[in-house]
C-alpha cells in the first residue's frame, strides 16, 4: 500500500540542485524488476533521463533493473539511490520528448486549487 505524500515542485530545476534536467510530477504505474523476477512500482515524477520510484520492495543502490512505463518496452535502468521503498534511477537510454510529453499528458499530477481561490469573486 501507498502512503500519500504531496509536495509540490514545478517543472524546471531547483537552483542549486542536482539534476541535469527538468523532471515532472506524475502518477504512473510501472513494473520494475532484475533478475527475472518482476513487481509493480509507481512512478513519482519522470524526466528523459530518469525516474523516482515507489516499490513494494527495497532497492539496492548502483544496481540495474529493467523497468517498465505504460506503453513502452522495458527500459534499462541503474539506481542512482535508495530510502526504503522509494528509489531514484537514471535511464540507460534517455526517453525520447515525444515519449515524455505523451506519459506526462497522460499521468501528469496536478495539485488541487486552494480551496479558497473557489470562493473568490
Amino acid at each position: 500500500m501507498f502512503s500519500v505524500q504531496i509536495s509540490l515542485v514545478q517543472n524546471a530545476i531547483k537552483a542549486g540542485g542536482r539534476r541535469s534536467v527538468a523532471r515532472s510530477e506524475v502518477q504512473m504505474p510501472g513494473r520494475v524488476g532484475d533478475d527475472g523476477i518482476r513487481s509493480v512500482c509507481r512512478v513519482s515524477d519522470l524526466s528523459i533521463a530518469g525516474a523516482r520510484l515507489e516499490t513494494y520492495q527495497a532497492l539496492a543502490p548502483h544496481s540495474v533493473v529493467m523497468l517498465t512505463l505504460p506503453g513502452q518496452p522495458p527500459r534499462r535502468a541503474r539506481i542512482v539511490w535508495s530510502d526504503d521503498y522509494t528509489a531514484g534511477c537514471a535511464f540507460d537510454q534517455p526517453l525520447s520528448e515525444a515519449v515524455l510529453d505523451q506519459l506526462v499528458a497522460i499521468y501528469g499530477f496536478v495539485p488541487a486549487l486552494p480551496e479558497i481561490a473557489m470562493f473568490r469573486a
